[in-house]
């Protein structure tokens, strides 16, 4: 009898751990599809995170979906990777550098450079809503507060998301009216991809009692774990990443309010 006590309440511990916000606000205008990192195609010179990737994006009628991280000296710049190596050739880290020296390199051989935040919101000119990641970082307070006092000011629609479970904490106490999404992974994940601590933790869903999030932002092809299908149970919003091909999409439909999509341009929207 202890025993299924105690088993009950560590049962009860977890869902309540695990539970997403409840207030169930509706996503309304935000649900649907973001390009990923902007609609890029590197086959006809338009980068991941580029100026020409957002525009075409707001020219097709997506949402976009990006990446946001603090430099050295202070600015916020968009981009994907912690470090430079993939799209610039370059081994230093985006937080070891200033914006000066991000502005001299060159995203993926092509003549475009890693847009400033400010870049971005101009070049989406609050015509398409915008789904924001932050990213993690030593001091993500910081990095929160400064896409926040620089989006207070822009007048288009927006969503944040995070990987940090301490940068939808940071949004659920200051900014509570700003929709919220936790960034999470299944169980099992590609062999490809590390199995970081991070990983296992936000597998488990048990940072959601940290942000309370509206919406999970769950990883597609191990969508089918366990936790993830416990914390369903609270009827959460949902958005997956990153879809492929319009089978994937087409597959997905019913179950995601929100997909973003990479490789290729979905033929309905």
């Amino acid at each position: 009898m202890i025993f299924a006590l105690i088993l009950a309440a560590l049962c009860c511990l977890y869902l309540f751990l695990i539970a997403p916000g409840l207030s169930h606000r509706p996503l309304g205008p935000f649900a649907g599809l973001y390009a990923h990192r902007g609609l890029w195609d590197a086959e006809k010179g338009i980068p991941e995170n580029s100026v020409p990737a957002f525009r075409q994006a707001v020219a097709a009628g997506f949402g976009i979906e990006t990446d946001v991280h603090l430099t050295r000296d202070g600015q916020l710049v968009v981009f994907h990777d912690d470090t430079l190596q993939r799209m610039c050739g370059d081994d230093r880290a985006i937080a070891d550098c200033t914006l000066s020296e991000l502005k001299s390199l060159r995203l993926n051989g092509t003549d475009e450079t890693i847009p400033t935040f400010d870049e971005c919101l101009e070049a989406v000119d609050a015509k398409t809503p915008l789904l924001v990641e932050i990213k993690t970082c030593r001091d993500v307070g910081t990095l929160c507060a400064r896409v926040n006092e620089r989006l207070s000011s822009y007048q288009g629609p927006y969503l944040i998301e995070s990987f940090d479970p301490r940068a939808v904490r940071w949004y659920k106490k200051n900014r509570p009216d700003i929709l919220r999404g936790q960034l999470t992974f299944g169980l099992v994940r590609p062999s490809k991809l590390p199995k970081i601590p991070l990983t296992r933790l936000l597998a488990s869903q048990v940072p959601n009692c940290l942000g309370r999030p509206d919406f999970l932002a769950c990883e597609a092809v191990t969508d089918h774990s366990l936790p993830l299908k416990l914390t369903r149970l609270f009827r959460p919003h949902l958005a997956a990443w990153t879809v492929r091909s319009p089978e994937e999409m087409a597959g997905l439909k019913d179950r995601y309010e929100i997909q973003i999509f990479e490789g290729f341009t979905p033929p309905t929207h």
